[in-house]
């Protein structure tokens, strides 16, 4: 099987690591650390972009830049996909749309990705959380995805992409970019009950937008986001409590990136929902990102 893999970052490069040392045979499409990822992966065939396939076109192609640079990246890779190929999107927010316009919908896979990594350096990566890939699609190819992916982490299949990648959007909208404004780990937020509850508002507003879409929301760690903030609050509370005792000590990996100068991605989450709380964080993280903000626990203070 033919397999391309465009991004090194965090999810593309982990992945790639892992499908190589499995015996895959991956050509990597690099960026500007095209130079750098050649040395790194050594046994893989990298390109600045994606190289025409030796034998012939893609079967998969492995998408793992962030959403918004869907399209730069997928369309001059586009011609090289075989027919009944599939793109395979491992991204954050919601790819698959943007994805379907260059290949067409019947031609795209998407997965919501239950693990986390950060990229240390260009082609040096650590997994801070372990977890799986939740795989769906209307393509054909939905089983070769599976096997290959199975090769990097667990997967599992669901019917319902669409309601997965928008509980996924809930917790990430609330924790993830909570954390990347305050600096804080996932159990130094779900310590203090007003971020707690800062976290249960911005979710409600995350339903709110995927239920005007006609989403049916998919359970994560047992619950869905919808019946979350309908319990009664101090059972909603305990929940995100006992949730992040998985991981208490993880931090967003949009920190990272805020420290480093560079786009967090908040236009692959908050950005996406239309509401009051949610449009506050996107605006503190843009000021953070043009320097006129500190990270800081205050940010979410500023939150009511």
């Amino acid at each position: 099987m033919r397999i391309g893999l465009i991004g090194l970052g965090a999810i593309g490069g982990v992945t790639a690591q892992r499908l190589l040392a499995a015996g895959s045979d991956v050509t990597l499409a690099a960026g500007r650390h095209a130079a750098v990822m050649r040395e790194k992966f050594p046994d893989a065939r990298v390109g600045e972009t994606l190289p025409p396939g030796e034998d012939g076109p893609y079967d998969l192609i492995l998408l793992c830049v962030r959403t918004a640079e869907t399209e730069s990246a997928l369309a001059p890779a586009a011609p090289l996909l075989a027919p009944d190929g599939a793109v395979v999107c491992l991204q954050n927010g919601l790819p698959e749309e943007r994805a379907a316009r260059i290949v067409g919908m019947g031609r795209v896979l998407g997965t919501v990705i239950g693990w986390s990594a950060t990229m240390i350096a260009p082609g040096e990566y650590l997994v801070t959380g372990n977890g799986s890939f939740t795989l769906g699609g209307a393509s054909p190819r939905l089983e070769h995805a599976r096997f290959v992916l199975s090769q990097a982490f667990p997967v599992s299949v669901t019917h319902n992409l669409a309601g997965a990648r928008w509980s996924k959007l809930a917790i990430s909208c609330a924790m993830s970019t909570l954390g990347a404004v305050s600096g804080l780990s996932l159990g130094e937020l779900a310590a203090k009950r007003h971020t707690r509850e800062v976290a249960l508002r911005i979710m409600e507003e995350v339903v709110k937008a995927a239920h005007a879409r006609h989403v049916t929301l998919e359970p994560v760690a047992g619950v869905s986001p919808d019946r979350l903030v309908q319990l009664p609050r101090p059972l909603a509370h305990l929940f995100i409590w006992l949730a992040a005792r998985r991981r208490p000590k993880q931090k967003s990996g949009m920190i990272a990136l805020l420290r480093a100068g560079r786009p967090a991605g908040v236009e692959d989450l908050n950005a996406l929902v239309d509401g009051p709380l949610n449009r506050k964080l996107v605006d503190q993280v843009h000021e953070i990102e043009r320097g006129t903000r500190p990270i800081s626990p205050r940010n979410i203070e500023e939150l009511d």
